[in-house]
């Protein structure tokens, strides 16, 4: 009979937001942080480490198998689980990154979304975030991947190589650089110089860095409207103007900028956070513009390596007359995960020397961790596979979704469903979309109202809805959900 593992190390859960299992995952990655349970150790069973914290065994087990899927742990022949191999020197170097933001207020890039990352969204400040009901039932924020398509050995393999004392920082940081270059060749058709892509924790950060190392604090900056609140918050917080410009199915248009414009701001691949993909003519009028006033694009590819059965459209940034003009944002929070905090940008040639030195000085930067797991994950192929697996899947869960919605919310359109990991429903009846959330979270499901990510009043209202972690057994039941808490608030009288 096997002898049970004691309890022998505590869990803080005071304050956290977000799930109960996402809790108790920080908690316990704190607790490897502190050293009070080390690599190799067997952990307590779920209902032993549930039991000890008055806690509902789902939690520890959903706790466990998100930081398997992370490389954190590992399960074992026979029912147990043990922490991994170099999952200490991953959990001090921040890997596994900060708690996830409270649901629904939190949530493209970081989207990561990409921020994680990411790609998360929020709501602006004065918007209260609605009560919810725990656990949720039904998790569709958007700007999440779901962690759990990740191949284990994969995962596994890449976090042992990114512990090795023998790598230096700088050392991950430019193998990083020279991997990303080749990954975005590949997989978004991007050629750029490895010394022009920076490193970030999230698109935020690099947002505020590009702003004040491209000479755009004090100058009017162009930006979608419904649009990232976070994006838009960065950009304010580096001294940018923000000068909102309505976006229509198609992004944003090239005749609704100014010349006095010294910045753009888009979202091309998948408008955030209505979902249209910019058309090539109206990408070609954008890059005309800025070549026009010495303007930048800084185009956010938060999701734009996910792509349903229409062709691909490469980046603003790999048109011929762009690389001078376009900053290039990207996330790793879409492709694998938020924990990850690894965020890029890819600056024009004559802004290197700039962004360098700022660098330099302010002394932040990507966890040298995260920078070697990401460098092996792309070198050895696995990014690739993880990709093809998850477009696979994610297609899968968009189409189960999206036609549950047909049939179960006749009042909405469902827009965005070509590209990215959400889509938006969006009503053609009077509906408070904050209120219709609100409702929605005390029922168990998470989603975002679309009205707060409108700079003025919404035109009209909506709901986003992430269906990366939603199974197709269980789209069914979310579309309904959402059509009966509608309908009643939609009923006259």
């Amino acid at each position: 009979m096997r002898t049970a593992t004691p309890v022998n190390f505590t869990l803080d859960l005071n304050g956290r937001p977000g799930p109960r299992s996402g809790q108790v995952a920080h908690a316990l990655i704190e607790a490897i942080a502190r050293g009070q349970v080390h690599d190799g150790d067997r952990l307590p069973s779920t209902r032993t480490l549930a039991a000890t914290f008055g806690l509902a065994r789902t939690a520890v087990v959903g706790a466990y198998e998100e930081l398997t899927a992370a490389g954190f742990l590992v399960a074992r022949p026979g029912g147990s689980t043990y922490v991994e191999h170099g999952a200490g020197a991953a959990a001090r170097a921040g890997a596994f990154g900060a708690a996830p933001a409270a649901a629904p207020g939190a949530g493209a890039s970081d989207a990561g979304a990409s921020d994680a990352g990411a790609p998360g969204i929020v709501l602006p400040p004065a918007q209260p975030a609605p009560r919810r009901a725990s656990p949720i039932t039904y998790d569709l924020r958007p700007g999440y991947a779901d962690p759990g398509l990740i191949s284990e050995r994969d995962w596994t393999r890449a976090m042992r190589l990114a512990a090795s004392p023998a790598r230096s920082a700088r050392d991950a940081h430019l193998e990083l650089r020279g991997q990303l270059s080749g990954h975005l060749r590949r997989a978004r058709g991007l050629a750029v110089d490895p010394e022009d892509i920076f490193l970030f924790p999230s698109v935020s950060n690099a947002l505020r860095t590009v702003a004040v190392t491209c000479g755009l604090a004090g100058q009017p900056v162009a930006f979608e409207d419904p649009g990232y609140v976070k994006a838009r918050l960065a950009l304010s917080q580096a001294g940018a103007v923000i000068r909102s410009v309505p976006v229509d199915d198609d992004g944003i248009r090239a005749q609704d900028l100014r010349p006095g414009d010294r910045a753009c701001y888009v979202t091309p691949a998948h408008q955030f956070p209505l979902g249209g993909r910019m058309p090539v003519p109206r990408r070609a009028d954008l890059l005309t513009w800025a070549a026009a006033g010495d303007a930048l694009v800084l185009e956010d590819d938060y999701d734009g390596e996910f792509r349903y059965d229409v062709p691909p459209l490469n980046p603003l940034r790999s048109m011929p007359a762009a690389a001078g003009l376009v900053v290039y944002l990207g996330t790793s929070s879409k492709i694998l995960s938020r924990g990850l905090r690894v965020s890029w940008a890819v600056l024009p040639a004559r802004f290197r020397a700039a962004m360098t030195g700022y660098l330099d000085g302010a002394g932040e930067e990507v966890s040298q961790v995260s920078a070697a797991f990401l460098a092996s994950f792309i070198a050895t192929g696995a990014l690739t596979r993880h990709q093809s697996r998850a477009m696979r899947t994610y297609r899968a869960r968009q189409e189960r979704f999206v036609a549950a919605c047909c049939e179960h919310i006749p009042a909405a359109r469902a827009l965005g469903i070509e590209a990215g990991l959400h889509v938006a429903l969006v009503f053609d009846r009077p509906l408070d979309d904050v209120v219709a959330a609100g409702r929605l979270a005390e029922a168990g499901l998470a989603c975002l109202p679309l009205s707060p990510f409108f700079a003025g009043p919404a035109p009209r209202p909506g709901l986003l809805c992430g269906y990366s972690r939603l199974s197709e057994t269980r789209a069914r039941g979310a579309a309904e959900l959402i059509g009966r808490v509608t309908s009643d608030l939609m009923a006259p009288g």
